[in-house]
């Protein structure tokens, strides 16, 4: 067997290992910092355009829009950058207007479904615009979108790596690994908030349903309490039978079923179902004077409970116009959760 002896490549550790890649690395013959930094520049540049052209029109006013806390929504950096890496080769306006649009749309339909299995949750809905696509995509998006696409591939997106041209390497590596870094830490504080509204919506969920349940016991009990217990066995025995009976009816032809009418009378909740079953409890009970019942002792009432969120924790409310949580939409609904945080943001 022959060995081929590989070249010893010392550790490269430190500025140099982030200059290795941040800088050596290239994409399509950008460096890989440039590339960085344009995806925050076009996720700043979406973030703008969701915070005043969209909240505008959702709230009338400015409304701090995003998954992330800071002024990024990395959506649009994605879709940026994957224009102009697929596409900027394109010479014609018209192909290279729908293609973008296409490349978004399925950027955002995939992202959107992507969210919807991970968190359980809506951030946007077009279903009230014309030809949608499940709710995540609409024909309005794809001409923003595509729109968009144009203006990076052909302007924004030559003249930010011409600019960046006359940036020392070192500085861009130095931006791009800080940005890295905030956008980490900003997704763990937007993630620990998501989850700590989650946790309160599915204490409260529980406390909700614990309260109904109770309440639905407390009527049963309510209702057998007053039937007389020689009531209720005679309409058990009595439904026991009328089904073991009609199915044994069922099997009858129309001729046996006429001969067995003219020897047996056949009792009136077989015959009619479940009607006649009711009429004929409903007799029974009549029939049976009823007994006079102790008040049963009611339960003490329960503190209502609070729930502990901060400004930040209920701010995916006043981001996202659309947002439906959907395991807890009835929680929402009941508490009057949404239109209470986006009026706590209104106020501000």
């Amino acid at each position: 067997m022959i060995r081929t002896a590989l070249p010893v490549v010392p550790p490269v550790v430190g500025a140099a290992a982030a200059s290795l890649i941040l800088n050596g690395a290239t994409i399509s013959g950008a460096p890989l910092s440039a590339l960085i930094i344009s995806f925050f520049v076009y996720g700043f540049i979406g973030w703008a355009y969701e915070s005043t052209v969209c909240a505008m029109l959702a709230h009338g006013r400015f409304a701090n829009s995003g998954f992330l806390l800071g002024p990024c929504c990395p959506i649009y950096g994605v879709g940026g950058i994957a224009c102009w890496l697929a596409l900027r080769g394109v010479e014609s306006v018209p192909s290279q207007f729908a293609l973008a649009a296409v490349v978004c749309c399925a950027i955002e339909y995939v992202v959107g479904w992507a969210l919807e299995q991970i968190t359980n949750a809506r951030f946007w809905d077009y279903s009230r615009f014309p030809l949608n696509l499940h709710g995540r995509i609409c024909l309005y998006g794809a001409l923003v979108f595509g729109t968009a696409a144009l203006l990076v591939c052909r302007v924004a997106q030559p003249a930010l790596l011409d600019a960046m041209l006359h940036v020392p390497a070192p500085a861009l590596m130095a931006v791009a690994m800080v940005l890295v870094a905030l956008t980490a830490v900003d997704a763990v504080f937007a993630l620990a908030s998501w989850r700590r509204l989650s946790a309160q919506l599915e204490d409260l969920r529980a406390e909700m349903a614990e309260r109904i349940n109770e309440g639905l016991r407390d009527v049963s009990d309510g209702l057998l309490e007053h039937v007389p217990e020689q009531a209720v066995d005679s309409v058990q025995t009595a439904h026991t039978r009328g089904r073991a009976i009609n199915a044994w009816l069922a099997t009858l032809s129309d001729a046996a079923m006429d001969a067995l009418r003219e020897k047996l009378e056949i009792p009136a909740f077989v015959v009619e179902g479940s009607e006649g079953l009711r009429m004929t409890a409903k007799r029974l009970v009549s029939s049976v004077p009823r007994p006079r019942m102790p008040e049963r002792p009611r339960r003490p009432a329960r503190p209502v409970p609070k729930l502990r969120l901060r400004r930040r924790d209920l701010r995916y409310f006043n981001a996202f116009p659309n947002l439906r949580m959907l395991p807890y939409e009835g929680v929402i609904r009941a508490t009057n959760l949404a239109d209470r945080a986006r009026e706590l943001f209104r106020r501000r």
